[in-house]
């Protein structure tokens, strides 16, 4: 296990003006797991590739448990690397793709049939250890990968989007496996995804880059409940956050806003009085869709709880839930709604709003209105 520090992470390519990577600082402590994502483009390889020294940063430092090693070789960092294309070496075995980075080390052959064995049986994988990549199903693969980088015992493991080639129902097993992995390791992981199921359900932090710039890092809960600005509150989520345009109003000694269905069906939703500040403005409210439900008896005369008619445009039903799109000041809106509450596409239904986790944002701004 390792800290990792990084500090004012810059990278620019060739004379372009433009910066790959934008002053990044994150302090990673030992043993967590840090998941790094955004969407394609936005630097999360480059940042990863600069921490496993594959790139060279154009400003700032990279230190691992106090260590400087922002110009150190590859090898010198004592970091492991899980690829999304695996890089298994074709014509050798199982056995010798973990084994091969222990004999480039010249440890004894006793000591790499020890650890072959122990890493195998950490993965479940002693039945394939005389087997070729190609005799393998991808998420076979993706365990003798992570085998290989963990025969080391580095200080520090990173994966690359390592589960993007594997089909919906293996990721969901290969993901189980790595978060238990991790717990029984208690290693430090810096893991690059852009799927935010992925971030949500692995990482004991989350930090959010786009553009090459950090806009947000903290806990999966932190990152769904109080995003820093508009882009987080709607890159994680799915389905997303709905942003619904309202006119801040005042109605005797409370603030409040007009909600507008698809027939003009109208009802007023209280807000807070930490909003006076934008009376008469319009504003944006940023709501998920577990927010808008069918009416619920336990919530129903709560504060921030307000009842109206929708009319139900398409429902999706996942299972466990029926999503369902409505229409809100000529906005669409996503809601959750109970599988055994029927509504009927093209028909209205009575919905309850709970703005209680509600989010605020200036209309046409990025950053939050903190109420």
């Amino acid at each position: 296990m390792a800290q990792l520090q990084l500090k004012g992470i810059r990278k620019t390519y060739g004379n372009a003006v433009q910066e790959t990577l934008k002053g990044i600082d994150i302090n990673i402590e030992s043993g967590e797991f840090l998941i790094l994502v955004g969407p394609s483009g936005c630097g999360k390889s480059t940042l990863m590739n600069s921490i496993a020294g594959l790139e060279t940063v154009t400003e700032g430092s990279i230190l691992i448990d106090g260590r400087d090693v922002t110009h150190a070789e590859p090898k010198d960092r004592d970091i492991a690397m899980v690829f999304q294309s695996y890089a298994l070496y074709p014509t050798m075995t199982v056995r010798e793709n973990i084994a091969f980075g222990l004999k480039i080390r010249r440890m004894p052959k006793e000591e790499i049939d020890a650890e072959v064995a122990r890493v195998a049986k950490l993965l479940q994988i002693e039945p394939l250890l005389d087997r070729k990549p190609s005799q393998l199903s991808g998420g076979q693969q993706q365990r003798v990968a992570m085998g290989r980088a963990l025969a080391r015992r580095p200080k520090l493991y990173l994966f690359d989007e390592p589960l993007s080639n594997l089909d919906a129902k293996l990721r969901v097993e290969m993901r189980t496996e790595i978060k238990r992995l991790h717990q029984r390791l208690g290693t430090t992981i810096v893991y690059v995804t852009h799927d935010q199921i992925e971030a949500m359900t692995l990482a004991d932090r989350i930090a959010v880059i786009k553009d090459g710039e950090l806009l947000q890092l903290g806990s999966p809960k932190e990152i769904y409940e109080r995003p820093s600005c508009r882009y987080v509150a709607s890159f994680i989520g799915s389905p997303a956050m709905s942003f619904i345009p309202l006119k801040v109003e005042r109605d005797g000694g409370n603030l409040r806003a007009s909600l507008r269905s698809a027939d003009d069906d109208q009802m007023y939703v209280p807000l807070p009085e930490k909003l006076a500040a934008y009376e008469g403005k319009e504003i944006h409210l940023g709501i998920r869709p577990e927010h808008i439900t069918q009416p619920l008896a336990h919530k129903a005369g709560q504060e921030a709880t307000s009842s109206g008619k929708f009319r139900i445009e398409v429902t999706e039903p996942t299972g466990p839930d029926v999503m369902a799109l409505i229409r809100i000041n000529d906005t669409e809106v996503h809601c959750r709604l109970d599988p055994d509450h029927t509504v009927d596409p093209g028909e209205p239904a009575e919905l309850m709003i709970d703005l209680s986790r509600a989010i605020y944002f200036e209309a046409g701004k990025e950053a939050r209105i903190d109420v």
